[in-house]
């Protein structure tokens, strides 16, 4: 079953590609959205000059630490929370004000509060990043079945047992389900912050060719981000198989 949705998948898209890259021209003018063979050009180009994988670096960098950041802290904070409902409905209402912001709009900020280089773009992908996983976090301890919990306390679980044992089980597929999308979000959040104010990353090298009119180059560092965010979500799905075993498989009934 898994080979074939690979192969329909491939299928899909190398026809995608067949169709944009002999489709421009004809539909729509390659200074709007280039072809595929351009793109590549263009990667080849600055790949070789060196400043694709330069400008891959940096902008990973802010990512990366800005994601780990943000989602051990939305983590502890949402274990912390979802444990006391006192407090929670105390502070739900500011969290919900704190998460209605957009985020977006906080990037001028930032960058004037931390300037232009990497602590910039830390901080807007861990903001992004605790936010999200803080959430599911949070959701997922509250959702836990609570004649579960009951049974385990009969059954003579202490705290930790059943934090361990009951809780943190129940919950881990909200929990992984937030550190899923919370990955490309915090990528977004440093490409977005080097659109503001940088000299060197994907979101700075995006906005130079798009000033000069370079369709070939924005386009190439938009699939670069593309390849990106598949690349990482596949691997977080290796790591929620290892770490969710226990969950029974879905059943296919479709030919039921």
């Amino acid at each position: 079953m898994k080979s074939r949705i690979t192969l329909y998948r491939i299928a899909l898209l190398l026809a995608a590609l067949l169709f944009w890259e002999f489709g421009s021209g004809y539909i729509i003018d390659t200074f709007w959205l280039s072809k595929p063979s351009l793109i590549a050009t263009s990667l080849w180009g600055s790949l070789k000059k060196g400043e694709l994988l330069s400008d891959l670096y940096i902008t990973l960098e802010g990512a990366f630490y800005g994601y780990v950041l943000g989602s051990v802290g939305g983590l502890a904070f949402g274990l912390f929370l979802g444990q006391s409902e006192t407090l929670a409905r105390v502070l739900q209402p500011f969290i919900l004000a704190i998460y209605g912001i957009p985020r977006i709009a906080l990037a001028p900020i930032f960058v004037l509060w931390f300037g232009i280089a990497l602590l910039s773009k830390v901080m807007m992908a861990g903001m992004m990043s605790f936010l999200l996983v803080f959430f599911s976090t949070y959701e997922g301890i509250r959702s836990v079945d609570l004649e579960l919990q009951n049974v385990a306390r009969v059954l003579g679980a202490n705290r930790w047992q059943l934090f361990t044992r009951v809780t943190m089980p129940n919950a881990s597929p909200w929990i992984i389900a937030g550190l899923r999308i919370a990955i490309p979000q915090a990528l977004v959040a440093a490409v977005v912050a080097e659109f503001i104010a940088s000299t060197a990353g994907l979101g700075y090298r995006i906005m130079a060719t798009t000033n000069t009119m370079d369709t070939s180059g924005t386009m190439a560092g938009i699939v670069v981000l593309m390849v990106l965010v598949v690349g990482l979500n596949t691997i977080l799905d290796r790591v929620e198989h290892s770490l969710l075993k226990w969950r029974p498989k879905a059943t296919d009934n479709t030919n039921v």
